[in-house]
């Protein structure tokens, strides 16, 4: 009993200490309180202060570095938080990787089409950016990879809107853990679309970018569906 309401006052002060990061504007590299300081704030003991920080370091809110300079740093939760929470959510339901995809399918040429509509001449010149580099090393695969997740969570950021923001790059990422690894000629093909996307992009065409998204994924779909059917069947993990 003991344990469980250490816990419950844990969640409580976690809410606290998030409250009080954005009532103050603390931004990530800013330090939080000390522990003293925090423990009078927040009124309660030291174990239960550090079940709250444990639990918002697992959410990618807070770190806590040790020796000089160091102790509870403010962090900024991105989508990859989301996804492992939204992997652990999936798991218990027992959504496989095809049931993911099913939604890629339904969502993305949507959010494709607000990318077209929103994205800045920043953005747009960012997504140039990482295109090019992506280009540059189709031939390498961890490179490639990186430039190409790098494009794809730009574009999710030019839609203008926080939800998509993080559920677009989120989404693709639950499906990387498939471990699908393309080959060098389907890598130069997959470089083409993100070109054809750019020019979209670039035209602020939503029609356009909505329905290359809902080309691209349904021949994602079906290659994966002929080529590792077995393994998109699988719960998600």
């Amino acid at each position: 009993m003991a344990a469980r309401n250490m816990e419950k006052a844990g969640a409580r002060v976690a809410q606290e200490i998030v409250q009080t990061i954005y009532d103050e504007r603390l931004r990530p590299g800013d330090h939080y309180l000390s522990e003293g300081d925090a423990l009078q704030r927040h009124g309660v003991s030291r174990a239960t202060f550090r079940e709250a920080i444990r639990f918002l370091e697992f959410q990618g809110v807070v770190s806590v570095r040790a020796g000089p300079g160091g102790g509870i740093i403010v962090e900024r939760p991105d989508w990859p938080n989301l996804t492992s929470t939204f992997a652990l959510l999936l798991q218990f339901d027992e959504a496989s990787l095809a049931d993911v995809m099913a939604a890629r399918t339904a969502l993305e040429p949507v959010m494709a089409g607000l990318a077209a509509r929103n994205a800045t001449e920043r953005q747009l010149d960012a997504i140039g950016s990482l295109l090019a580099l992506a280009e540059a090393t189709v031939q390498d695969h961890d490179a490639f990879t990186e430039a190409y997740r790098a494009f794809w969570a730009t574009v999710a950021q030019a839609t203008g809107n926080a939800v998509t923001a993080m559920l677009w790059p989120a989404l693709r990422a639950l499906v990387d853990t498939g471990g699908f690894v393309p080959e060098v000629r389907y890598r130069q093909k997959i470089v083409k679309s993100m070109r054809q996307l750019f020019t979209a992009l670039q035209a602020h065409d939503p029609q356009a970018a909505m329905n290359l998204l809902a080309q691209l994924d349904q021949e994602f779909s079906e290659r994966l569906s002929s080529k590792y059917p077995e393994r998109i069947a699988r719960t998600i993990a």
